[in-house]
């Protein structure tokens, strides 16, 4: 028989945001992709001269089951080796927090990135240091310049923020965690979009035009007036159902996952 999930722990975890930070001295940052619910994770791991983790943090675009996971796999890595690390399981995290039978692929998940992060350290895979975009990076530009027209802020981090009437065109937001923002009336006309994290943001009125929204994730996000004429999206572009209407004035480059019924079948 199954435990009852010890709730009261799970909202602690959650409201606290455990671990749940960037790291702008990391020794590896790494970038872990979860194929079965599209969510993306990064892992920062901080290192002594004798390859022992001395601080671990992440960041996430997942669910609270992904929040606690990631939490409690950063705080068993602290004072590890990477040998150690590499040694755990999901049992391991699970002694602090047993997870719904249904949720198992959550501290799985975690353990998987939290090895790749560990595989990024030993084989230089991980993003390099140059080219690390904070969001201290990214609201210091946009305070010099007024705008972010063409700039790299490839996997930046912009949760929560007041960014309407920004004009982000031509930019690279590869990646980038950009959910639950106001976007209202921005401009990303042409901007690269890529597996970006849109969902749950304001983006009303923002102009989309011809930029790349391939795997992007707008799920649960405000698109009233926005206009996404002649933008590119595949099988992985993700919006709720009630707005594919979009697609009707996009682009789609590779599989379309959204077949008329007609045309599908054969």
């Amino acid at each position: 028989m199954n435990k009852v999930m010890d709730f009261d722990k799970y909202k602690e975890i959650n409201d606290q945001r455990l671990n749940y930070r960037e790291m702008e001295d990391a020794t590896v940052v790494s970038y872990y992709r979860n194929t079965g619910c599209g969510d993306g994770y990064r892992i920062y791991l901080k290192m002594d001269e004798s390859q022992t983790v001395v601080d671990a943090s992440y960041t996430t675009t997942g669910c609270g089951f992904g929040i606690v996971a990631l939490a409690i796999a950063c705080e068993v890595a602290k004072g590890l080796t990477i040998d150690e690390i590499k040694n755990l399981t999901t049992e391991d995290l699970e002694k602090s927090f047993e997870f719904p039978e249904r949720r198992k692929n959550y501290p799985q998940s975690a353990i998987e990135a939290l090895h790749k992060a560990i595989k990024d350290h030993e084989t230089g895979q991980g993003v390099p240091p140059e080219k690390r975009i904070t969001k201290a990076f990214a609201l210091a530009t946009l305070a010099e310049r007024g705008d972010l027209v063409g700039v790299n802020l490839s996997s930046v981090m912009l949760e929560k923020e007041d960014l309407s009437s920004v004009d982000f065109s031509g930019a690279n937001l590869h990646n980038a965690f950009l959910q639950t923002s106001n976007f209202s009336s921005a401009n990303f006309s042409g901007a690269n979009l890529r597996g970006a994290f849109l969902n749950g943001s304001n983006l009303e009125n923002a102009n989309f035009r011809g930029a790349d929204l391939r795997w992007a994730k707008l799920t649960g996000a405000k698109i009233d007036g926005a206009d996404f004429t002649d933008a590119i999206y595949d099988i992985g572009t993700r919006v709720d159902p009630k707005n594919i209407a979009i697609f009707d004035v996009m682009k789609k480059e590779g599989k379309d996952v959204y077949l008329q019924k007609e045309e599908s079948a054969i």
